[in-house]
Parts: structure tokens; sequence; C-alpha cells
């Protein structure tokens, strides 16, 4: 990673004035950094809300830092009105510019950037131009802002400008892009051959915006911190994303070790998949042992998804197991625990409202308390299980107070009859084990 991972001197002015509240004045504003040394190499404003007069000072004061390269002002106009809120922000981005630019604003050095929470949309953006002027960005962060279509554009336009980024890191989540948005990401992505952590998701893209994402990402990537969710990405984006999988999964383990330490953070949650997007991905997954956590919520992933042993292939090194408002069944929900794979570090399993009832819920979980010594955290609300499920649950579970609420829980929602047709070895022999 570049040298905003190792970054030692950092002013956060949340140090000594800690909660969440307006800087009225420049004598407030003064107040904050009184303590902030001459010489930086981080700098964190957020969590505090600035007047434009308030930002006046604090400028003034910013431009004096020297060495500065992590830039933080996320957070720093919630309930300004917009004129002013877009002073605050050229106020602080030309002081911070000018600050990394060792006193020249037009020769921006800062690498890391981070403008979340601001609402920012074009006019937002136009007034951080000046933090974009300089040195390549290796990570920003522009999540919660209310991109559209056009300042997705814009910021493309400034990122690449005809040529590959530095971006290292790229979080671009909770924004409203759209499919043209979306299209205009995915290039910066395209266009970012050293990217290790890429976050895009909750960007209101639909299925044209999401495949265009999902086929921006090359083997060449080295990304092991990937967030997708709540995209729309169906059969297509399924095989797009299984593509760069796979093909990642084959690189050289000299070539960075692409997939050491993989995390799919929250990545495949809410992605319309369904079990034709997810079936393309089943190959890839056995090929990534060193996967730490997947989230495959809210996929409408029925028992077809629960076969064909994928799980054994990223079982090692697992951590974390969303599977989660899905539509398994007992069906499901049997065919999981009869090829569950030894998972010596999970320690949280996602398995709430899936339509598991009690043969199909209690079989799982026996497995998983068997498979899986670690786990530590076990939601399983809102299925279907009996009084007599409960009271056996709680005989599997003794003294393990990992069981999350069953507040949801309704025996009405579901039934093992489709466990009562056969069809999976080894089922009979496996409830009786467990006394069902």
């Amino acid at each position: 990673m570049a040298t905003f991972e190792s970054a030692t001197a950092t002013f956060d002015v949340c140090t000594l004035s800690p909660k969440r509240e307006l800087i009225a004045d420049a004598a407030g504003a003064l107040a904050l950094v009184e303590t902030m040394p001459a010489a930086l190499r981080g700098v964190k404003l957020g969590n505090k809300s600035y007047t434009a007069a308030a930002a006046a000072a604090l400028a003034g004061r910013l431009k004096g830092l020297r060495g500065l390269v992590d830039v933080d002002i996320a957070d720093v106009i919630a309930g300004r009105p917009e004129a002013e809120a877009l002073e605050v922000l050229a106020h602080l981005s030309g002081a911070l510019a000018a600050a990394a630019g060792g006193g020249d604003a037009a020769r921006c050095a800062a690498e890391a950037l981070d403008v979340s929470d601001n609402a920012l949309g074009q006019k937002g953006l136009d007034a951080l131009l000046p933090l974009f002027g300089g040195t390549p960005l290796v990570s920003l962060k522009t999540c919660n802002n209310g991109m559209s279509e056009a300042a997705a554009k814009q910021l493309a336009g400034l990122l690449t400008d005809g040529g590959d980024t530095a971006l290292e890191r790229f979080h671009y989540h909770n924004n409203m892009s759209g499919d043209n948005g979306a299209v205009a990401v995915a290039s910066i992505v395209a266009a970012s051959p050293k990217l290790v952590d890429l976050r895009f998701s909750g960007t209101r893209a639909g299925r044209a915006g999401s495949l265009a994402f999902a086929g921006a990402l090359r083997p060449r990537h080295l990304v092991h911190t990937l967030d997708l969710a709540d995209n729309s990405f169906g059969d297509d984006g399924g095989e797009a994303i299984a593509a760069w999988l796979a093909d990642s999964a084959a690189a050289s383990p000299s070539a960075a070790a692409p997939l050491k330490k993989l995390v799919l953070r929250d990545c495949l949650r809410d992605c319309s998949l369904g079990d034709d997007g997810f079936a393309p991905l089943m190959e890839p997954l056995t090929c990534c042992p060193d996967l730490v956590h997947l989230d495959l919520s809210g996929n409408e992933l029925t028992a077809a998804s629960c076969a064909g042993g994928w799980l054994a292939g990223c079982a090692p090194a697992l951590e974390f197991l969303g599977f989660e408002e899905n539509e398994l069944t007992s069906a499901g929900g049997a065919a999981l625990a009869l090829g569950l794979p030894a998972l010596p570090k999970l320690a949280t399993a996602l398995l709430a409202t899936n339509e598991l009832a009690s043969k199909g819920a209690l079989l799982l979980v026996s497995a998983l308390l068997a498979k899986a010594p670690a786990l530590g955290k076990l939601e399983l609300n809102g299925n279907a299980l009996d009084d007599a499920a409960l009271e056996k649950l709680g005989e599997l579970l003794g003294d393990r107070d990992i069981l999350g609420d069953m507040d949801d829980n309704d025996e009405d929602l579901a039934d093992d009859d489709c466990l009562d047709d056969g069809g999976l070895d080894g089922l009979e022999a496996a409830l009786g084990a467990v006394g069902i």
C-alpha cells in the first residue's frame, strides 16, 4: 500500500472535543486546532459542522500546515444552507490544498481524501476542485454524497484525465448516480490497476449500470476488499463477477497474492442474483481459500444454491457468512448442513428469514456447532421453528450464548414437507443423529 497507510501523525479535531456540534464562530474554530502542530501527515475535521465564518478562520490556520498528504473533511456541513455549505467547502479545500502543496494550492500533494457525508452533488464537487489538482490520489472516499450522473462524470474526468489513476482505495457508496453515473464510475475502476479496496454500493444503478461496473473489474486488479452490495447484477452480472474472481484466483501468487485475505464485505448482498446469477460464482469461490468475509444475503437464493460444494473451497479462513433473507426452505438448510465443511474460523453466521422450518433449521444448527468451533454469533430469527424445535435448539446450544433474538419466529411461515420427498443422501441418518 502507499504512504497513506503509514501516516503516523494525524490531528483529529474530535480528540479534545468528541461530541457532534456546530462550530459557529472563528473563536470556536481556532480553539479546536489550538494544539495542532505545524507539521502533519494527516488532518481530520469531521464530526463537526462549520459556519462560513468558522471555516474561514480555520482555513487561515490550516494554510500553515506542512507535510500534509491525508485530508479528511467528511461530514463538515451538516445542517448548513446550500450557499453557506459550498462556501465552507471552498474555504477548507483551498486551505488544505495549499497546505499539501507547500503553500501553493495548484500543487496540492494530498494522496488520500475523504469527503463523504457532505451531500456534495456537482456543486459540492466544484467547491473541492483544489484538492484534485495536484498529486494523483491514492485513496478516495466519496460516500453518501448524492453524486448525480453529472457529478459522477465530472469525477471520472478529474481522476482519469485520459490515463490510469493511482487509486488503491476507492469508496463510492450511497450515492444517486443511476445507470449512466455507474458507467462513469466504472471507467474510474477500469483505469485503476492498483486497486486493493473497492466499494461500489447503494448507487441506485439499474441492471445496465451494474453490468457496466461488473465488466470494469479486471484480472489486473489486486482487490482484496470488495463491496458491491445493493446493485442489480442478475445472472449476467454474476457471470461478470465470476469471471473476475476466477481470473484473480488464478493469478500468480508472486503478483502481490491478489486473493490473500479476500474480504467480500457485504459484497453481493441485495444484488438480485437469484440462483442463475449465483451459479457462475460457485466454481471460482472454490478457489478462494483465503476468503474472510462473504455475504450473499437478500438474493432470492433457493435450495438450488446450497449444493455443489462451493463452500468447502473458501472454508479455511472464512470468519463471516451472510446467507439471510433468501428462500432456502428446509431443503436448502438440510443441503447446506449435509455438505458443510470444517469452518475453523467462522465467528458469525447469518441465517435469518430463510423460510427454514424445524427440521432444516435444527439440522443446520447442529452441523454448524460441530463444524464451526469458533462460532460466536448465530442469527436464526424470522424462520419457522415450532415449540418443540425451539426446545431442541436450546438443548443443542447448551450454555453457548450465541443465538440472536427469536422474536420474529413463526412456525406457520413454512413447513418441512420438502424433506419428506427424499433426494438428500444421508438426510435420515443426519436427522436421527441430532434427535429429530
